[in-house]
This record gives C-alpha cells, sequence and structure tokens, in this order.
C-alpha cells in the first residue's frame, strides 16, 4: 500500500511539472509571437510613414513644377509623370490645370496675361511629354 501511494505521488508529481513546463512554454511562445506581430506592425507603420512622405514631397515637387513654367520644372513633372505608378495621378492633375487656364484665357480673349499663356503652353508640353514616353 506504501509503495502504491509512493508511485501516486510520483505519478502527480510527473504530471503537475509537465503541466507547468508546458503552460510555461505556452506563455513563452505567446510572448514571442506577440513580440514579433509588434515588430512586424512596427515596420509596417515605418514603411506606410516613409510612403506617405514620399508621396508628399511628390506632390509637392509637382506642385511647384506646375505653378512655375520652365523646361527644369517640365523635367520634374516628367520624372513623376512617366512612372508608371502616378502616370494617371499626374496626367489628371495637369489635365485639370489645363482645363482652368484654358477657360481662364477664353474669358479674356486677347487681353489674356501673358503669364496664363505660357503656363497653358507649359501644361500642354507636360502632357505631351509624359503621353510620348
Amino acid at each position: 500500500m506504501a509503495r502504491l501511494f509512493l508511485l501516486t505521488l510520483i505519478a502527480a508529481n510527473l504530471l503537475i511539472t509537465g503541466l507547468l513546463t508546458g503552460c510555461a512554454n505556452h506563455h513563452g511562445q505567446a510572448q514571442d509571437q506577440s513580440q514579433t506581430q509588434a515588430q512586424s506592425q512596427t515596420q509596417s507603420q515605418s514603411s506606410l510613414q516613409a510612403e506617405k512622405q514620399e508621396l508628399g514631397a511628390m506632390v509637392q515637387a509637382l506642385q511647384q513644377a506646375i505653378a512655375s513654367p520652365s523646361p527644369e520644372q517640365l523635367e520634374v513633372i516628367a520624372r513623376y509623370g512617366t512612372d508608371s505608378r502616378y502616370y494617371v495621378m499626374v496626367r489628371g492633375w495637369l489635365v485639370q490645370e489645363l482645363s482652368g487656364i484654358e477657360s481662364q484665357l477664353a474669358a479674356h480673349g486677347d487681353g489674356a496675361p501673358e503669364t496664363m499663356r505660357a503656363k497653358a503652353e507649359h501644361l500642354r508640353a507636360a502632357i505631351r511629354r509624359i503621353d510620348m514616353e
């Protein structure tokens, strides 16, 4: 009887030790997984933030290039407008700007300022440039 009690006690001890070890390992794995997920999410957010900043810089550069007709600014527009990721956005923006300028030119008639005519020509040239490449 004492032998049976001793074996039962040893078996119970092994069972409890095994359960506690398994729980500790599972808890450690859960912490590792949550840390990995947190790191992945942080990297994803950093990447998204970098993309937002890059896109913001592109929009600002294009805004300046559209507002200031010159060969250098035409190159800026061409650089972004020929990128297949941004072509539709840039071309649509140029077309809308040109539409507004042409409307103003039509309203002014022959008395339209030369700067307005230059801007319209700049926008036409930019559209041709990105369409050709």
